[in-house]
């Protein structure tokens, strides 16, 4: 099944496009903006692509029932797909891109829909394929595979598929069920149009007493301000103008999950859970491990909680408005985009030539999109294809956070061109599991190089602040989202109806016990599930828990200069699919069936809780 993957992340500063004056994309220099024309050189050469790739998705089911001949023509058949996929993927990407850029542009908006709709098409084209290939004996095609060199490539799809057996089914069942990718879709979809096209937010007086519209994509702005009343207000005025529609987002979240119960009951898994992550192997063990080890270590997070309580003055405990507020006032690293890509180079020294080179290439032929620009889209993403360069999507203000978002991003995007240049187009895509390791290797060893540089006392510990905001966020935060998600899917497999009061009850009964007893609860968090659009990926959201602590595991050892340690995360990003991600963290270090990564996780966390209490006693 087709889709490019496309890692997406909000950042402080770029979702805070409304409040500065933002230029039009014809005003930025080249250098400055990202090489489309790189993928193709105009709009006329994508419409021919398109055509051609059109016309090759329904050539391909003509080879329906023939998949058994022999192994020379299923080798023909399956290169034939897969240059179709890859061709697919281009054309797909291309319009993304030229959408993101600017929203206002509706041929633009046009051309991504129909590469979506063909995208569908393409699914439905080659849904008969699985069942067709595993209606072959396995050892027919192990006896193949050991005289067909080319057909050999594919033992590790052959493997994944087989192991997938039992959950695919006849040909006319599978392309039913491709013919409801529309469907499926339509929640997501509807709440994408709610929370950015329809939802209608309320003004609120700034720091200065300015009247200003409040808007979820300057949420996380709001939300770092360091006076309390206009957290207060900006958290009330957002979440407030969800919850005016918090029965509708109810039926659109229940809509979304009885999806995933109809696609478990349709092919037969134990559950959502475990069928969201059979797709990569991952074993449900990775998941409840993740929760269980996460919630042993909660005193931690209500340290955090105590220590926010204290250094910022709250008599009457930590509201959620307060969760983001930095630990010191008026302390700010700021940088020129130079200065950022730099920073990051030598930071990230300790993965070698290797690794820097091809980056810094990257840097110099313009994989990265930089500034805002109006109608751009906002936050940070990486994308590209097997066919194509990476391509970096930044909104840069010039703080610390978005330095921090360009060497995430950046991580992805080695990760995907090690990986595409190392392997065959079947293997080139990396899963999700093992897509915010690299990215989140690269946050980790520049924050360690900032943090080893910085010894003016209060700019160490706003450093550490964002540091310990970034462990809250990433591994505390994401795995509430976890339990949350699990939680609502396991009501719903018993017959429940998820009504907005049961959701509003389950996510405020999980925000007491994560934030602890500094906590002070407020009804209207009930409400913030319905911000989320992340509760509409299926059982996404553990990947940035599980990522961090992999990657913190990876880059402690890259950074304290192990032997092999390099050599081996390499290998990991160079590796793609050709193995299962468990696998594949494995061979790079990293058990993540077994609690180890996850408490190494929290010992970084518990350092930095040392060292901010050591600063401000220090200070005090």
């Amino acid at each position: 099944m087709l889709m490019v993957p496309t890692f997406f992340i909000p950042t402080a500063s770029s979702l805070a496009d409304e409040a500065v004056n933002v230029a039009e994309r014809g005003d930025i220099e080249t250098k400055y903006l990202w090489a489309t024309e790189n993928i193709f050189p105009n709009v006329d050469a994508w419409e021919k692509e398109y055509a051609a790739v059109e016309k090759q998705v329904a050539e391909l089911g003509k080879f329906k029932g023939s998949l058994g001949k022999d192994a020379k023509h299923l080798v023909e058949v399956l290169q034939m797909r897969d240059d179709t996929e890859s061709r697919l993927d281009r054309v797909y990407v291309y319009s993304s891109l030229l959408s993101d850029q600017d929203t206002r542009v509706g041929e633009k908006l046009a051309m991504k829909s129909r590469s979506r709709s063909l995208a569908v098409k393409y699914n439905e084209a080659t849904s008969w394929m699985e069942p067709e290939l595993t209606s072959i004996p396995f050892e027919t095609l192990k006896s193949w595979m050991r005289v067909n060199k080319d057909l050999a490539l594919y033992d590790q799809a052959f493997d994944d598929l087989f192991r997938r057996k039992k959950y695919i089914l006849s040909p006319r069942e599978e392309e039913l069920m491709a013919m409801t990718g529309e469907m499926q879709s339509t929640p997501g979809q509807a709440y994408s149009l709610l929370a950015n096209a329809d939802l209608k937010f309320p003004t609120m007086k700034d720091e200065k007493g300015n009247t200003v519209e409040l808007s979820d994509s300057a949420f996380y702005v709001f939300m770092r301000s360091s006076d309390r009343r206009v957290r207060s207000d900006a958290y009330k005025g957002i979440v407030g103008a969800y919850r005016d529609y918090r029965n509708t987002a109810a039926a659109l979240l229940n809509g979304a999950v009885q999806n995933h119960i109809y696609t478990v009951k349709a092919r037969g898994y134990d559950s959502c859970l475990a069928a969201a992550l059979n797709d990569s192997n991952i074993p449900v063990k990775v998941y409840q491990t993740l929760v269980d080890t996460v919630n042993k270590n909660l005193p931690l997070l209500h340290r955090y909680q105590k220590i926010r309580e204290r250094v910022l003055g709250f008599k009457d405990g930590v509201h959620a408005y307060d969760l983001f507020a930095p630990l010191i006032e008026g302390q700010t690293l700021e940088f020129t985009y130079e200065e950022a890509v730099e920073t990051i180079i030598k930071a990230l020294a300790p993965l070698g030539p290797n690794y820097l080179t091809p980056m810094q290439k990257g840097f110099d032929s313009r994989w990265v999109d930089v500034f805002p620009t109006k109608g751009k889209r906002s936050g940070a993403y990486s994308s590209g294809t097997f066919l194509t360069q990476p391509y970096i999507l930044l909104n840069f203000h010039g703080g610390y956070e978005d330095m921090s978002t360009l060497a995430h991003e950046m991580g992805h995007s080695m990760h995907s061109f090690f990986s595409r240049n190392t392997q065959p187009y079947i293997y080139s895509n990396y899963t999700i599991f093992c897509a915010e390791v690299a990215s989140t290797c690269n946050e980790i060893i520049m924050q360690n190089y900032i943090l080893e540089r910085t010894t003016d006392p209060k700019k160490k510990l706003y450093l550490i602040g964002e540091f310990l905001e970034g462990i809250r966020g990433t591994v505390f935060r994401q795995t509430m989202f976890s339990e949350f998600e699990q939680r609502i899917h396991e009501l719903a497999e018993q017959g429940q109806p998820l009504t907005a009061d049961k959701l509003g009850s389950e996510y405020g009964t999980i925000m007491k016990k994560y934030y602890g007893p500094s906590y002070t609860h407020d009804d209207i968090v009930d409400n913030y599930w319905i911000r989320i659009p992340h509760f509409y990926y299926n059982f996404y959201v553990y990947k940035y828990a599980t990522s961090y602590c992999a990657a913190s595991n990876i880059a402690n050892r890259v950074m304290a200069g192990e032997p092999g340690a390099v050599d081996a995360y390499m290998r990991f990003l160079k590796s793609g699919s050709s193995k299962y991600p468990v696998d594949q963290l494995k061979e790079a270090g990293v058990d993540m069936t077994t609690p180890q990564p996850i408490e190494a996780g929290m010992k970084i966390f518990e350092n930095l809780l040392d060292q901010a209490e050591a600063l401000i006693k220090q200070m005090s």
